[in-house]
């Protein structure tokens, strides 16, 4: 697996020197396998570093709520810390690490000196000799290479300091050693070396957790096919040679544009000679030019020497100016790399819209759910994985925080909870609690929480009072049977209704005057 590690990590890294050094072990006798040609031209699309922060950006994007449920103090003690540690910053590297190499260790540390709280720490796999016992993580040993140090004489040409961190149950060991690139070497004091000077040789973690040990495993997915034990399978597994040839595609079309520019030929007598004159007899008093051009090519050149051809010009003489302006294949080019990239990104358990293929058309948020629907998959599958080592490494952080900081100590692990807030079409939202609720299928609480996944739960209360507050006073009071059946008129009404044509009321005793007379029935002409 280690030399699968480093070609996957030199494909993310997209450095020439790398990708020629170690992506032969995956991609042998590719594109890269032939760039050690001196004067070779080297072109690299990163799409495998599109990959794996895609990957990562998608499944951390949104960060996922750690609940310490019934224990309020703890809750914000955890949330004052991960905003303190940077915990969102923490899950995005490791998803990008994890998707590029297969898998990541989050590792805690902790030092007075540099900052007042624990400190998380992503562990690249290919850093790491894991041990594991019923496919959980039982120890891991992290090495470092390290620089060697100001004052070092260099004993032996080739010489490498290796930090080694071992991660054990109830214990963390410290080891320094010296040897060479293939060889580990001898054990040196760790004083030796001012990296690791300030280190204890053993420190005991039962203070902190009781049993165990205090780093997580995170694989990006499993099983793996190529080792038996728990190593998380990368997005770029497979799909090495396609990234190979993905390049040379990519090479290809940039000779066509390398070669398609316009360029003409010219007759010899048209050009001077390039470099130094040879001269010939006693200081050169009987030279003889020589008009013969150079050996060099110059690709940047718009003239050369014109070429044996059959006569074009006058009299059967060589055309002394010729045009010559090479075909650019942009669609054959274009045709290939797409379908190559398609194929890398389908591998990767992706849908191509998620990388921005196929996007044309405005499509609602439900069609384009349906249309990513592998991404979906994908994405929720890396979550199980992740879960609950991030549940315990939580727990870790907060355990540190208490011993090393005085801070809260939780007495129960946290539960992870993803929030989908990016998903939802608000219209199709919407609509649906519209029709649930008309159905009466739904409550005002679960209407609320629908229309806003990422509301907590006392804000999803205030919301619902308020809705309750607004219906009640748009609604009118029911009937309970008492109400009179016409509504009294109000005081010097009958009155004013009574006046006569001259708008003055009637006399103290007299009827109230008799309004206009009334049509007669209407009568059919004849009767």
């Amino acid at each position: 697996m280690r030399a699968r590690w480093q070609s996957w990590a030199a494909w993310w890294s997209g450095d020439l020197d790398r990708l020629k050094q170690d992506t032969p072990a995956t991609a042998p006798g590719g594109y890269w396998a032939r760039r050690n040609k001196a004067g070779a031209t080297q072109i690299h699309l990163p799409l495998a570093a599109d990959l794996a922060r895609t990957t990562a950006e998608m499944v951390y994007g949104d960060t996922p709520v750690l609940e310490f449920e019934g224990d309020k103090a703890t809750q914000a003690a955890w949330d004052d810390l991960a905003q303190t540690i940077g915990w969102s910053n923490t899950l995005l590297e490791s998803g990008e690490v994890g998707a590029a190499l297969g898998g990541s260790y989050l590792r805690p540390g902790w030092d007075k000196d540099t900052a007042e709280h624990p400190l998380p720490m992503v562990v690249r796999a290919d850093m790491a000799l894991p041990e594991f016992r019923f496919n959980q993580l039982h120890a891991v040993c992290f090495v470092t290479e390290l620089p060697p140090p100001a004052d070092w004489t260099a004993r032996n040409r080739g010489e490498v300091w290796r930090w080694l961190e071992h991660h054990e149950p109830r214990q963390i060991r410290q080891e320094l050693w010296l040897g060479s690139a293939g060889n580990i070497g001898h054990p040196m004091p760790l004083a030796e070396h001012p990296h690791v000077a300030h280190l204890e040789a053993v420190f005991d973690t039962t203070p902190i957790r009781a049993k165990g040990i205090l780093v997580e495993y995170i694989p990006n997915d499993l099983p793996q096919p190529l080792d038996v034990l728990p190593l998380g399978r990368s997005v770029l597994q497979g799909v090495e040679t396609l990234l190979d040839q993905l390049d040379e595609v990519m090479d290809s079309w940039m000779r066509d544009i390398r070669l398609g520019k316009g360029r003409i030929l010219l007759a010899r007598e048209m050009l001077d000679p390039i470099g130094p004159q040879k001269r010939g007899g006693i200081g050169g008093m009987f030279a003889r030019r020589n008009t013969s051009p150079a050996g060099g090519f110059d690709v940047d050149a718009e003239a050369f020497v014109g070429l044996e051809m059959s006569p074009d010009g006058k009299d059967g003489a060589p055309a002394p100016i010729t045009h010559v302006q090479f075909e650019i294949r942009v669609e054959e080019h274009l045709a290939s790399a797409m379908a190559l990239i398609e194929q890398i990104v389908a591998r990767g358990g992706f849908a191509p819209q998620t990388m921005g293929i196929h996007v044309e058309g405005q499509i609602s948020g439900t069609a384009m759910r349906r249309r990513d629907m592998r991404s979906h998959r994908t994405k929720d599958r890396i979550r199980r994985y992740a879960r609950s080592p991030l549940e315990r490494f939580a727990e870790t952080m907060m355990l540190i925080n208490a011993w090393a900081f005085d801070g809260q100590r939780p007495t129960k692990r946290p539960t992870l909870a993803w929030r989908e807030t990016d998903q939802a079409d608000p219209k199709e939202t919407a609509e649906t609690i519209e029709i649930l609720r008309r159905a009466q299928a739904m409550s005002v609480e679960v209407a609320v929480q629908m229309a806003h996944p990422e509301w907590d739960d006392k804000q999803v209360e205030d919301e619902v009072k308020l809705l309750m507050q607004e219906q009640a006073a748009l609604t009118a009071p029911a009937f309970d049977g008492t109400e009179p059946l016409v509504p009294e008129a109000p005081e010097g009404g009958a009155a004013k209704e009574q006046e006569d044509e001259d708008g003055q009321p009637p006399a103290p005793g007299q009827p109230p005057a008799a309004g206009p007379p009334k049509p007669p029935p209407f009568s059919p002409p004849g009767r």
